[in-house]
This record gives structure tokens, sequence and C-alpha cells, in this order.
């Protein structure tokens, strides 16, 4: 089973589609998450705005980077 992760958007941008996620593993703060709007669960216009509390999981992009998939409204 994948690991959940919560996090906060740090900014998203809607017109370009992505933007980034300060996140922690186990209380030690981590480099910031790239999230791609193809990954986010909702209904209708994929988008984070600022501050948003988000959960999610750890992805790779294809060139192997990490990236958050699955990722959830809080």
């Amino acid at each position: 089973m994948e690991k959940q992760f919560t996090g906060k958007v740090i900014w998203f941008n809607p017109k370009n589609g992505y933007g980034f996620i300060e996140w922690s593993d186990d209380g030690v703060k981590q480099k910031d998450m790239f999230v791609h709007f193809s990954d986010i669960v909702c209904e209708g216009f994929k988008t984070l705005t600022k501050d948003q509390t988000v959960s999610f999981k750890v992805g790779k992009n294809h060139s192997g980077n990490p990236k958050a998939i699955e990722v959830t409204v809080k």
C-alpha cells in the first residue's frame, strides 16, 4: 500500500495547469512537491488554490522525478 501524505498548496497556476505542494514526511520538511492538474481527483475543472490542504501519494513523471498523484482536497 502506498503511503498517503498531507500537504498545503504553495501556489497553483490554473492557466498552465501545475503548481507545488509544501509537505513533510514523519515531521521532516521535504522538497516542495510538483503537482499537475491531470493528477487532481475531482469533478469538473481540476484546479487548486493557495493554502488548500490536500492529500496525495508520491509518483514519478516521465523523467523519473517525483510528483504528487491522486491529489484530493481535504
